[in-house]
């Protein structure tokens, strides 16, 4: 079966974690059936609208690579693809809607629904329009209209109907037509609402699937209501549970926190294990065809993607998850993918988005952006054996990119610091400064810097010092790099060189 599905984003923010995972099914889903992908932009509510705020989704979207068939930015036979472009036909068939008998004109004032809605609160009963308007004279109407009152276009919802739909992921869904208000289709100012736009526009797009948040949940039976009063089919909705913070108690908000999608590739996570991740968050595949270490590549995906599996149920976002899936796709490239990778992060954290110009570059973005530039610094520093050797040795070490700064960190003066666990084990050492002058003088005056000469060099030393072999290889391991755990060592002193090892011994002594 072909599909049309869509993402409609309002650009009063940037995406964040939780409308990726929204897009990616919807990709997921048009991709494993065939058809269309479409991006339109909702933007009727323009107070909220942030500057800039449709180019970051599209700038959000390339940047994770997903592909569109049509829409905004794109072109197809539906333009335009931007609602504050359309306004002419939402007028035209809300006045259609007026004219069928399933719309009225509403002319009470803002001071008398507050009123009414105050009234009802203390009543305890719902707080919805009372019909004021529903059954004016066509006499009064013309009045009021040629009289210049102010007025917006409801929706004459039928009473005492029992409608229902199906729902991919709910079942089927009955609602009782008392409980729908009559909504306002058409403001005073000639906006549509958001469900006169989003209804239109999805029938006359030919949008045949919908997928969207469970939000919209409750906003479904007033479209399902406005599509049987154009005599419409409605399409095929799908709402998909929430995507919740990690403590479970509230959803991820694009207002709280680092939840934007370009947050999570500059901290160094891919764009593989962010949609590998994301996919399980609410959804499994088949126990059939399922792999044991949830490995997914996009094309596994797509293939395998049923959204009649997606989960009722909400989703906790797990970081620790979500570091552990990027560890074992930096561990799957191979190391020139890994380079790749690796300078693809770099770039993210250099360039300045759309994001950065709606909230400011933040203090994460310029602590990167310098660990970025000395990792860059070191990476051109050294030769391309050993910057393969370095590739080999720190990914199984590392959960995101910028976890090599961790081990690398030391390489900088301004960087090398000697934990406090040296506190500890100085204990272990009669006179840690002169030992590990004594053994730093013996390995640098060694014919060659190679791991064979060290090992003879410092068990030999330990056996005259009378210490044992682990504390002084130990000891060896604060001096270069300051931590108490770091990269294999041997390999780390060959990549660093000889004078580095040197020059951080004169660090090491002035912190000890």
């Amino acid at each position: 079966m072909s599909i049309r599905t869509r993402f409609a984003p309002s650009p009063t923010g940037w995406i964040h974690i939780g409308s990726l995972r929204t897009i990616l099914f919807s990709y997921f889903w048009q991709k494993n059936e065939g058809g269309d992908f479409i991006l339109r932009i909702e933007d009727t509510d323009q107070k909220r609208e942030v500057r800039n705020g449709v180019k970051g989704i599209v700038e959000t979207i390339d940047l994770f690579g997903i592909k569109l068939t049509e829409g905004y930015g794109i072109g197809g036979d539906y333009s335009p693809y931007i609602q504050s472009e359309r306004l002419d036909i939402y007028k035209k068939y809300a006045k259609q809607l007026i004219e069928e008998g399933h719309a009225y004109y509403c002319f009470c004032s803002k001071e008398r629904l507050e009123e009414l809605r105050a009234q009802q609160k203390t009543a305890g009963i719902r707080t919805q329009y009372d019909g004021r308007c529903r059954n004016l004279s066509e006499e009064e109407i013309s009045k009021k209209l040629n009289d210049g009152e102010s007025s917006v276009i409801r929706l004459k919802v039928p009473r005492d109907e029992i409608i229902e739909y199906i729902d991919l992921v709910y079942g089927n869904i009955k609602f009782n037509t008392n409980e729908v208000e009559d909504q306002v289709l058409l403001k005073s100012d000639g906006f549509p609402t958001y469900h006169l736009a989003v209804v239109i526009d999805d029938y006359l797009m030919k949008i045949t699937h919908i997928m969207r948040g469970e939000d919209w949940q409750s906003s479904t039976p007033k479209q399902i209501l406005l599509y049987n009063a154009f005599g419409w089919v409605a399409p095929i909705f799908c709402h998909v549970p929430n995507v919740l913070n990690s403590d479970k108690k509230g959803k991820l908000s694009k207002r709280k926190g680092d939840v934007a999608v370009i947050d999570f590739l500059r901290k160094g996570y891919t764009v593989d294990a962010l949609r590998n991740y994301l996919s399980l968050v609410g959804w499994n595949p088949d126990p059939k065809i399922a792999r044991e270490d949830e490995f997914y590549t996009e094309e596994y995906l797509i293939e395998h993607f049923d959204p009649t599996r997606i989960k009722r149920s909400n989703g906790a976002f797990d970081p620790q998850k979500l570091a552990a899936m990027n560890n074992v796709w930096i561990n799957h490239y191979s190391v020139q993918e890994f380079e790749e990778n690796l300078l693809k992060w770099m770039s993210m954290v250099n360039t300045n988005y759309v994001v950065d110009d709606v909230r400011g570059i933040t203090e994460k973005t310029e602590l990167l952006r310098e660990i970025v530039n000395k990792i860059d610094i070191y990476l051109k520093s050294i030769t391309l054996e050993q910057k393969l050797e370095l590739f080999i040795i720190i990914r199984p070490r590392i959960n995101t990119f910028e976890d090599m700064w961790i081990w690398l960190s030391c390489v900088f003066e301004s960087s090398y610091f000697v934990s406090e666990d040296f506190l500890v084990f100085k204990e272990k050492i009669t006179d840690t400064e002169e030992v590990g002058k004594e053994l730093i003088y013996r390995l640098c005056m060694l014919d060659y810097w190679d791991q064979e000469q060290w090992e003879s060099t410092i068990r030999g030393f330990a056996d005259e010092e009378q210490i044992k072999h682990g504390d002084m290889f130990m000891l060896l391991r604060f001096i270069v790099t300051g931590k108490k755990i770091s990269l294999p060592l041997r390999e780390f002193m060959v990549l660093i060189g000889k004078e580095k090892v040197q020059s951080n011994f004169e660090l090491f002594q002035k912190q000890v």
